[in-house]
């Protein structure tokens, strides 16, 4: 099963019997779906941790067996093709969810489904720094040094690296899954005991166990040396910009810094 966490409403019409609406967090939701404030559950750590307090629920509670297909996608962000995803950004036309019979056959050669990265000209920590606060990151490393000092080499070479994938957004094994989620819970449970969350004085920046663990999951990937599949990540409130519409925001943004140079 695959999991669509989301935290309102939303059409899920688009979805087959292998999706699974899961609602998250406090908020109202009509819906006849799972929640993650039943069984073992986080759900009270919403604000902080964002869609994982889905993953938790599903590796507490969902008891996939170890070559289930499982994993999780968003209310409004899901996985489609490359050519789907092409007539969304060129055509207008709403492309469709990754079927699961793509997903099967990919996941016998490959290990893991995860969204074709963004590539940034900053690095993944100058990009994370620039956005958010930049002492969790060191706060991470700490935390990794003493719970997995393994994993060190890895973290700084995705640290320095010019990609990265965003969303929390994976399908897998479960056994994939489960191992992830050990590791991934072991560490933020113990970096929250060193960030104080009152430092933040908004609630964007308060999500920020969902910010690291993005970088987190590519570090997990990496050292795990597991075979990737990469699918586009469509949403359905926002269509990807286009190739021509990014370059000709390129072009303003050199015309308007030439013209200051005047």
């Amino acid at each position: 099963m695959i999991y669509v966490i989301t935290h309102k409403d939303f059409d899920d019409s688009i979805l087959d019997c292998n999706y699974k609406v899961l609602h998250v967090g406090s908020s109202k939701c009509s819906m006849e779906c799972l929640r993650d404030d039943t069984l073992e559950n986080i759900s009270y750590k919403n604000a902080n941790f964002c869609e994982l307090t889905g993953l938790y629920w599903i590796w507490k509670n969902s008891k996939n067996a170890d070559n289930d297909i499982t994993g999780l996608v968003h209310y409004r962000r899901f996985f489609t093709t490359p050519f789907e995803n092409w007539k969304y950004a060129y055509l207008n036309k709403m492309p469709s969810v990754l079927s699961y019979d793509i997903i099967e056959d990919n996941l016998k050669r490959y290990e893991i489904i995860l969204s074709t990265p963004i590539k940034i000209i900053r690095t993944v920590k100058q990009f994370y720094n620039n956005m958010h606060i930049s002492e969790d990151l060191d706060l991470t490393r700490e935390v990794i040094a003493e719970l997995d000092p393994d994993y060190l080499p890895d973290f700084d070479k995705v640290m320095m690296a010019h990609r990265f994938y965003y969303g929390n957004m994976m399908i897998c094994r479960g056994a994939i899954l489960n191992e992830y989620s050990e590791w991934l819970f072991d560490i933020l449970f113990t970096l929250e005991k060193k960030i104080d969350l009152n430092k933040y004085d908004n609630a964007y920046q308060k999500r920020v166990f969902g910010f690291i663990s993005e970088r987190l999951l590519q570090v997990w990937v990496v050292h795990n040396n597991l075979k990737i599949k990469w699918f586009p990540v469509y949403n359905t409130e926002k269509r990807q910009m286009t190739f021509f519409a990014v370059n000709k925001r390129r072009l303003n943004n050199i015309l308007k810094r030439i013209k200051g140079l005047k």
